[in-house]
């Protein structure tokens, strides 16, 4: 016996289990895993949704900044008052002129009162002189050469304005060593470029500030277009792949999962400044999260494994153990001779309450078959016992028969001898109750036996004519199934008045079908009908043949007939049931084989 089967025996219990785990909890299980993998990227994008979201808080934050130092330029190139300080700085008071211009920087800031960041002011007059909106962190020198190479800078490019991106932090007591800075040409319609202004935001301040808002576990990191660190979050260097990657991909924003680091990545782009804001998650967050619920699930998953095993135990163990008692009172029937009966329990189920009392039944129903059986039997050996005393009268006719032959033949009488020989052969045939077939060939050879008796008796008053197909003569027909058709065909059928009589025999094959057909040209059934009954037992024959065709084939064999005027046709149907010999020697069957003395 194989391992797996002595490990699972091919029980009923372990069929419940089995089928218990592969259709209720290998597919819940299955579930669950999909449902966790679903839930994971609906996470994973519900992360990258939020990172997005907050990447995009950092751009307008950034944008903002920005729009304040646009429109704070506006308002200075629109300002008269500072325009002309500016322009003709000399016809003011050193002192009130600076006094003015910073309380115009002051103004702008307090205009931008709900701004985070502080804008940090610095102009330069065309004369060379320095304002500046805080207090720097060395002395205020000549901005003269500055001024020129700002203007410079500005007049060659294609706006009169330039962004700074690592511009040098000279305020005093600002943390952080980089400004971003707005550098412009102030200038009016009337009075042209009457001054160069510096607008700067502390970076470094806004990026603390933003960090602050951030989740503690996201690292922010900020770099130029050429690959230049600004700003990160994280202490160790940014990897180089990683900023290849998303320079390559030359869009404003985007998001992937960077399987190095396992986090996830989502960047923005700021063209003015050739900036790339980029955040990272790490997806262990994630992962714990799920870890975590995964944990949970499973164990109570694993408590209802256990709880359905131990309900399908109980149960298979309450169904099946009804079932051992039957197999085992099903083994003891046969030593107890079938005296044993099943006890069933109070708390049975219905279903096991009439398993077990149909049990009960089919012993009973058994015992009395036997019974039946045995008296059978006795009636059959009686039966046997008759029938053989019953041959014992047959095998002395035929041994009779034989010295009547013998004497005949001595007294050179032929024709008594032949009506022996043929009276002999259907003797002969009667006497083998066993066998209830035979060949259509040896049909047709007691047919002719009892034809010539029959010559002797009507002389030459009618005349058989057979015609068979070569190709069913080995077909299986009841024993004398022809001899009681040509029969009635001569008692019935037969008028001496009208002259000679002539009977077709006929045998074909029809599809799966044996076609056997008995026509007279006699007076018919209905004028047969009319005559007085010659004999006793009318019809026995017949009745016979149609018996014995219903115990052999049921429906697949019938007889029917068709009368006229002039003649009768029967025509018996029956199956195709071929049985070739294997070799085809003598034409035993005379009076001369017959053994007597029996």
């Amino acid at each position: 016996m194989p391992i797996w089967r002595r490990l699972f025996p091919n029980t009923l219990k372990i069929r419940l289990i089995m089928a218990y785990i592969t259709l209720l909890m290998v597919p819940l299980c299955v579930a669950i895993f999909y449902l966790f993998q679903h839930f994971e990227s609906i996470r994973q994008k519900d992360m990258m949704d939020q990172m997005s979201e907050r990447m995009q808080q950092v751009h307008t934050s950034l944008t903002d900044m920005m729009a304040f130092a646009y429109k704070a330029n506006i308002m200075l190139s629109q300002d008269e008052s500072l325009i002309q300080i500016m322009d003709d700085p000399d016809k003011y008071d050193p002192l009130d002129r600076k006094k003015a211009i910073e309380s115009k920087m002051f103004g702008i800031n307090n205009s931008f009162f709900f701004h985070q960041t502080e804008l940090y002011f610095r102009f330069i007059d065309r004369k060379g002189h320095v304002y500046t909106s805080y207090a720097p962190n060395g002395k205020l020198t000549n901005g003269l050469k500055e001024m020129q190479d700002w203007q410079n800078k500005l007049q060659n490019g294609s706006h009169p304005y330039r962004w700074v991106a690592d511009d040098w932090n000279d305020v005093n007591g600002s943390q952080g060593s980089k400004l971003l800075s707005l550098y412009t040409i102030l200038d009016d319609q009337l009075r042209g470029n009457f001054g160069l202004a510096r607008i700067s935001i502390n970076i470094q301040e806004w990026f603390r500030s933003t960090l602050k808002d951030s989740p503690a576990n996201k690292d922010l990191t900020i770099f130029t277009g050429q690959g230049e660190i600004v700003l990160q979050s994280n202490e160790s260097a940014f990897r180089m792949d990683l900023m290849q990657r998303i320079m390559s991909a030359r869009a404003s924003e985007g998001h992937f999962e960077d399987e190095r680091a396992l986090s996830l990545v989502n960047f923005t782009y700021l063209e003015e400044l050739d900036w790339y804001v980029v955040s990272q998650m790490p997806l262990s967050e994630l992962q714990q999260e799920i870890q975590r619920l995964r944990l949970i699930a499973f164990f109570f998953l694993a408590i209802l494994v256990i709880v359905f095993v131990l309900v399908t135990i109980f149960l298979s163990a309450r169904m099946t153990e009804p079932l051992y008692v039957l197999e085992r009172s099903m083994e003891e029937a046969s030593d107890k001779k079938l005296n044993v009966k099943i006890s069933i329990g109070k708390g049975a189920t219905d279903e096991v309450r009439s398993l077990g009392e149909s049990f009960n039944r089919m012993i009973d129903d058994v015992v009395v078959l036997i019974n039946k059986l045995k008296l059978e039997e006795r009636l059959k050996q009686a039966v046997r016992f008759q029938m053989l005393l019953s041959q014992m009268n047959p095998h002395f006719l035929l041994n009779t028969l034989n010295t009547v032959k013998w004497m005949a033949r001595k007294e050179k009488q032929e024709a008594i001898a032949g009506i022996c020989t043929s009276l002999g052969f259907i003797l002969e045939a009667s006497l083998s109750s066993e066998i209830e077939l035979v060949t259509l060939k040896e049909e047709i050879k007691l047919l002719r036996s009892y034809e010539s008796i029959q010559a002797f008796r009507f002389r030459d008053h009618f005349t058989i004519h057979y015609e068979m197909d070569e190709s069913v003569q080995y077909a299986l027909v009841p024993k004398f199934s022809l001899q009681p058709l040509v029969e009635n065909s001569m008692t019935h059928g037969f008028d001496a008045a009208k002259g000679r009589c002539t009977i077709w025999v006929r045998a074909k094959a029809e599809g799966s079908e044996l076609i056997l057909e008995v026509e007279d040209n006699g007076i018919g059934m209905e004028e047969a009908a009319r005559r007085p009954v010659r004999r006793s037992g009318h019809g026995i024959g017949l009745s016979n043949l149609r018996e014995r065709l219903q115990l052999l084939f049921k429906r697949e064999g019938s007889i029917d007939f068709v009368s006229g005027a002039e003649g009768t046709l029967v025509r018996v149907q029956l199956p195709l049931l071929i049985a070739t010999p294997y070799s085809q020697e003598g034409d035993g069957g005379h009076v001369d084989g017959f053994a007597g003395g029996r």
